[in-house]
């Protein structure tokens, strides 16, 4: 059982996008760990053609990766999944100025690297839906009346 009791059997889903091989695997394990899927990717435009197939519950992304920088791929995300958008938690041990550093700290959905487990699970399920994403939209196709659940 993890975090909020969002555990392995409820079917969250999360993205874990960094450039730096080794870090994106010590994220993902730490994740896996509680009890979550996770699809860790190392290139920011295979992420974002797998955000266009694939409904994730939430999305933990590097600031600082030299093919896409970790915002510019969070704007584009929020055009193509805005819900996803607003679930990102922002990972980065690099600030290019003090500006971003304050603004972002300022969030409850980001972590400095480096980062303990606890600190980056926690902040990961604050960030994930109360319900995943799959199963209220495998409940909506269901109802009767056809509308969707609010996820």
């Amino acid at each position: 059982m993890s975090v909020n009791g969002k555990g392995p059997e409820n079917g969250f889903h999360i993205l874990v996008v960094d450039d730096e091989v080794p870090v994106l695997e010590v994220m993902a394990e730490m994740l896996e760990g509680a009890g979550w899927k996770v699809d860790a990717i190392s290139s920011a435009s295979v992420a974002l053609q797998r955000i266009k197939r694939t409904r994730y519950d939430a999305l933990v992304l590097d600031l600082y990766m030299p093919e896409l920088p970790g915002l510019l791929l969070h704007s584009k995300v929020k055009f193509i999944d805005r819900e996803l958008w607003g679930r990102t938690v922002f990972v980065s041990g690099h600030f290019s100025n003090e500006e971003l550093r304050r603004s972002l700290e300022g969030t409850p959905r980001f972590v400095s690297k480096p980062f303990k487990s606890e600190s980056l699970v926690g902040t990961v399920g604050m960030a994930l839906p109360e319900v995943p994403r799959a199963i209220s939209e495998g409940t909506a196709s269901s109802r009767p009346d056809g509308k969707p659940v609010r996820s």
